[in-house]
């Protein structure tokens, strides 16, 4: 197993002489392989070895526990060791980040920070690797997806990645090494559990030697993505000038898109497939979409760039009239008036009784501090919070209003106040519809 270890070090540049590595230690089976590994070879290739455990404070006793374990193993190898000790609950709490994730942003910070200006190692491994790419898989993912855990990423390298948890545990065994069990990786209440117990021992039922078919996958689609990321690489860079992306159509859709991806993420945007599909079709079609609260990207003249446009600052309005009304780019609000007797059944999602219209009716945009008292609830809600339960970020900043002397009255995939929707007593119903203009 050694032998691998080292062969993957070599392969992919992992370790040079005089590197500082910081080793990341939980005491479980793997980062104790890890340590031991890294401890054997750093007389060998001439690198400096510390350790870095960080105790989340998730599992009360069972944390302190792994917490004393790896004191005392870096104690007996004669490893310096820094812990940190971080109340994670509580981050999460304040940051609205799940457990796991709360953990994983403050493990790979304290990591930083231990390792300074050195190198990080982590313990993945290959069935690490193969139980991300599945459930990448199960989520829906793209070529980078299915790469799954690079064997090297910046100042982060893995030097396991190419060994299995079963030659990880033989390791052990025959050093006679103990190591400390996450009593939550035993539960099937996260999905990677569920992938690890019941997924992969099926498709090892199929076909032992999955891993090694696996590990060979891996290897031609990582050459296969290095290259297809330079190329992007190499678009965006050449089609990147003063704040704006200028690709052209000769440029295959793989690299348009990936292209993208990066001056999204260069400008701190969420990268997904629905923003880079959006933002990519803005290259050929003038106008823009909102990304992220007052943040839109917008296409001109062939570029796209980022635009902020502060709803306090930008208030669309007009007076509202039957026909087409129109107070944002190629997005029409239809309104027909119809006489309630013409109606089957009134839906308040989408009408309005006029005679409950107080003063003159406008169309506008949203303003900061809106409110409105929709039909079937009891109290007033707040339209920022409606957007953010029911309405998808890229729509929220053309979301059609109308109001009244009174107030709002009516909004778009919403409904209609509950002071003016249509009933029995209707007599005339406004009907609006929302289309996009070709």
């Amino acid at each position: 197993m050694k032998n691998i270890v080292i062969r993957t070090i070599k392969e992919h540049d992992m370790i040079y002489f005089e590197d500082s590595i910081t080793a990341a230690l939980s005491g479980g089976a793997d980062s104790v392989c890890l340590l031991l590994v890294l401890n054997e070879l750093s007389a060998e290739m001439g690198f400096s070895l510390k350790a870095c455990h960080v105790n989340h404070m998730i599992r009360g006793d069972e944390s302190d526990r792994d917490e004393m374990f790896c004191r005392k193993l870096c104690e007996r190898l004669d490893i310096p060791i820094t812990v940190y000790k971080c109340d994670i609950p509580a981050y999460a709490k304040k940051s609205g980040l799940s457990l796991e994730l709360a953990a994983r942003d403050i493990r790979y910070r304290k990591l930083y920070e231990c390792a300074g200006n050195g190198k990080i190692a982590t313990a993945h491994t290959l069935s690490d690797n193969a139980e991300t790419v599945i459930h990448n898989l199960i989520r829906g993912t793209g070529l980078k997806g299915l790469c799954g855990i690079p064997p090297v990423r910046d100042n982060i390298i893995r030097p396991l990645i190419g060994i299995t948890r079963e030659q990880v545990e033989q390791f052990l065994e025959i050093r006679d090494q103990d190591y400390v069990t996450d009593s939550t990786n035993l539960s099937d209440d996260y999905t990677r559990n569920r992938i690890r117990h019941k997924i992969i021992p099926e498709i090892l039922n199929i076909n032992k030697g999955f891993y090694k078919c696996f590990e060979n996958e891996q290897e031609i689609l990582y050459r296969e993505n290095r290259l297809i990321e330079q190329l992007s690489e190499k678009a965006y860079r050449e089609g990147y000038n003063d704040g704006a992306l200028f690709l052209t159509e000769d440029i295959p859709i793989a690299l348009r898109k990936r292209a993208v991806g990066k001056f999204l993420s260069a400008n701190k945007l969420p990268v997904s497939s629905f923003n880079i599909n959006e933002a990519e079709k803005l290259l050929w079609k003038d106008g823009r979409f909102n990304i992220s609260k007052d943040i839109y990207v917008t296409g001109r003249r062939g570029r796209i760039f980022i635009e902020k446009i502060s709803c306090e600052k930008v208030i669309l309005q007009k007076p509202l009239y039957i026909g087409k009304n129109s107070i944002f780019e190629d997005i029409v609000l239809n309104v027909r008036k119809v006489n309630a007797k013409d109606i089957n059944s009134f839906d308040n999602s989408r009408m309005i009784d006029l005679e409950k219209i107080k003063g003159t009716a406008f169309i506008r945009s949203r303003k900061n501090g809106d409110k409105i008292k929709l039909w079937g609830r009891e109290h007033s809600s707040s339209v920022k919070k409606l957007l953010n339960e029911k309405i998808p970020p890229q729509k929220r900043q053309h979301i059609h209003f109308i109001c009244d002397d009174e107030g709002l009255i009516f909004m778009e995939g919403m409904g209609t106040a509950k002071r003016c929707i249509c009933d029995k007593n209707t007599k005339i119903c406004l009907v609006i519809d929302t289309q996009t203009e070709e």
